[in-house]
């Protein structure tokens, strides 16, 4: 009897000891998303967007902000050719807001408040001509958000905002494509 006890312990402890699978963000290459060539000698880009750190604002506890990657894909992904024109890249708004909220589908046993995660892009771009008279513009704006249960692990929160991220700088990227062709079409190479 005490043996078959031993038994169960052990093959239960070494059930219990098995490696928890940790999932890492994907980071997304900025190589495969949408790319511009604008007629313009000059591309300026001007971060307009200063982060406003509240409760709510989580971009301090990020790795890698809405603001890096978006500034990071303007910067690889727009390029420009021609000797003449300015091209203004302002970067307006590139934030992720954490709310707590009310979860109005909620079942019994569930729990009652979750987790919202926001991620906003709003973007300008502006085409000048050598004598400053504006020539094109347009501005482009994306918003994606998701919900998780309150009590995650870190490296949960880590994949749920990095995944946020990643998938408003693809919507990003493709609502740039077509504003671009729509307003700057002529511009365009």
């Amino acid at each position: 009897m005490f043996l078959r006890n031993s038994l169960i312990i052990f093959f239960i402890f070494i059930l219990s000891c098995q490696p928890v699978e940790i999932i890492k963000p994907v980071d997304i290459d900025n190589i495969r998303l949408e790319k511009f060539s604008i007629n313009a000698k000059e591309i300026v880009i001007n971060v307009k967007y200063n982060p406003i750190f509240s409760e709510e604002n989580i971009e301090d506890q990020l790795l890698n902000t809405p603001l890096d990657k978006i500034s990071k894909w303007n910067k690889e992904n727009i390029g420009n050719f021609g000797k003449e024109n300015k091209f203004y890249i302002n970067i307006i708004d590139a934030s992720i807001l954490k709310k707590e909220i009310e979860n109005i589908d909620a079942k019994k046993y569930e729990e009652k408040t979750v987790f919202k995660y926001e991620v906003f892009y709003l973007v300008e771009y502006q085409l000048y001509n050598d004598n400053d008279y504006l020539l094109a513009n347009t501005t482009v704006e994306t918003s994606r958000s998701t919900t998780s249960q309150k009590y995650i692990s870190l490296s949960e929160t880590d994949l749920i905002t990095a995944n946020l991220v990643n998938e408003a700088l693809i919507d990003f990227t493709i609502e740039t494509k077509s504003m671009l062709e729509i307003y700057m079409s002529e511009y365009l190479q």
